[in-house]
């Protein structure tokens, strides 16, 4: 169900229903030759992350402890990081 009023609450409502609410953690390891790697978060343990998933990197990619936003999404082989993001800082 998709609401037309979007504040915070239903946002996230919203995003829960669609994936789970955004996850943080940091690159455990990512080798841009194989195109896969980890993530390391405190609730999730590793989750896996494929090229694929990857948006706003740039030239460099990821490396090891940048930490990053990404979403959880659940594939008979494990939990998968998808839309994964560098965390801005303020």
């Amino acid at each position: 169900m998709l609401w037309l009023d979007w504040t915070a609450s239903k946002y996230w409502q919203w995003t829960a229903e669609r994936h789970q609410l955004m996850a943080e953690g940091r690159i455990k390891w990512y080798s841009e030759h194989k195109g896969y790697g980890f993530i390391t978060t405190e609730n999730d343990g590793d989750v896996f992350v494929h090229q694929s998933s990857v948006k706003d990197f740039g030239f460099f990619g990821l490396e090891k402890d940048i930490l990053v936003t990404f979403d959880i999404k659940q594939t008979p082989k494990g939990k998968q990081a998808v839309n994964v993001k560098p965390l801005k800082s303020s």
